[in-house]
């Protein structure tokens, strides 16, 4: 048994599974106690590292996803999402985390940023890069099929796979969207919503970046289809309230 316990892995720890890990170096990369600025600093950087690690599985998921949309394989692309999905909600809760720093505190903290911002998250960068070719390769397949968005939705029991594609698609836009929105409202609980931030971006920007989305036609088809409905009540002296 006590083999058992001797790691049999190369490197660092005590253990196979801080060699594994690697969390010596994983848990090296924060300041040293007597290296923070404020307390506080300690949580500021945690919570950025962690979510850059979720936001990098978030998108090296959704790259897999995107190879099995193109290839039609349109089951395990939307098991994937569902999985990506559900890996970028706790960097949207995270951040609530971070509203727990008080505007002085934080501002002691930012004087040691430079120009750093979470515009300049390499994550949600890739989440970015990411987003819209997976809306490329979605609407490839709609194409080679001879199938328009509202088929999609309006025979979902035929077209199954790709309804199930086209929902977890817009998971993602709506969890991106959630991103910005708690990112926005972060900025303005902490340092004001008509400030400019560190990199010199009033926060008014972050706001304004809110009303993209990377499937506008699967957002749209929800008013088209409601707009259909609703002519269809009125034809048949129902009232649409």
């Amino acid at each position: 048994m006590d083999d058992l316990k001797k790691p049999i892995l190369p490197g660092k720890g005590a253990s196979d599974y801080e060699r594994y890990l690697h969390t010596d170096d994983l848990l090296g990369l924060q300041k040293r106690p007597e290296e923070l600025s404020h307390k506080d600093e300690m949580t500021f950087q945690i919570v950025h590292q962690s979510s850059e690690l979720l936001l990098k599985g978030v998108a090296f998921e959704l790259e897999r996803a995107h190879d099995h949309i193109a290839a039609g394989d349109f089951a395990n692309a939307a098991s994937l999402m569902r999985r990506a999905n559900q890996m970028l909600e706790f960097p949207i809760s995270m951040l609530h985390v971070l509203e727990t720093i008080t505007p002085y505190d934080y501002h002691i903290i930012r004087a040691g940023l430079g120009h750093g911002s979470g515009l300049d998250s390499p994550g949600f960068l890739a989440l970015l890069h990411i987003g819209p070719r997976l809306g490329q390769v979605f609407y490839e397949q709609l194409h080679s099929k001879n199938v328009s968005i509202d088929d999609v939705y309006r025979r979902h029991e035929e077209f199954f796979g790709l309804h199930d594609v086209a929902e977890r698609l817009m998971d993602f836009d709506e969890r991106v969207h959630l991103f910005r929105l708690h990112h926005l409202k972060l900025a303005q609980r902490i340092i004001g919503g008509g400030v400019v931030g560190t990199m010199g971006t009033p926060v008014e920007v972050l706001h304004q970046r809110m009303e993209h989305f990377f499937y506008k036609e699967l957002w749209d088809i929800r008013n088209q289809i409601t707009a259909k409905a609703n002519e269809s009540m009125q034809r048949n002296g129902i009232s649409c309230k």
